[in-house]
């Protein structure tokens, strides 16, 4: 089943902007002290949801199952690490190994959850 190729592509970009706005926006300490309870949880359903797009983006494009999920682990797992070494050189914010690990656990299940769906695509 073949979908539309710019929607899923277009999608994927302006989420993975969308990601890289908030690893450099300046919040202030109150919303970091909110947020800081949350912030592994958030980094997984971020690139849970990032990985999952890439999935859809690569499988409307033609691409075959095994290079749409690596593709869905990698490009994540990459733009993570991208992004940690971004906010290891702003003054106000951190680079930490755990976000890094919260980003490849959601890569790796927005792989699976993508997998799911070919599957039930193909049968």
């Amino acid at each position: 089943m073949r979908r539309q190729v710019g929607g899923w592509q277009q999608l994927t970009a302006g989420y993975a902007v969308l990601i890289a706005v908030l690893a450099v926006w300046p919040f202030s300490p109150e919303t970091s002290r909110v947020i800081g309870p949350l912030d592994k949880l958030l980094h997984l359903c971020e690139y849970l949801l990032l990985a999952w797009c890439v999935v859809q983006a690569a499988r409307a494009s033609g691409w075959s199952r095994d290079k749409a999920l690596t593709l869905a682990f990698l490009l994540p797992t990459g733009f993570g690490v991208f992004l940690e070494g971004v906010q290891r050189v702003l003054p106000y914010r951190s680079a930490e190994l755990w976000d890094l690990v919260a980003n490849t656990m959601g890569a790796c299940l927005g792989m699976q959850a993508g997998w799911l769906v070919i599957d039930q695509e193909e049968e």
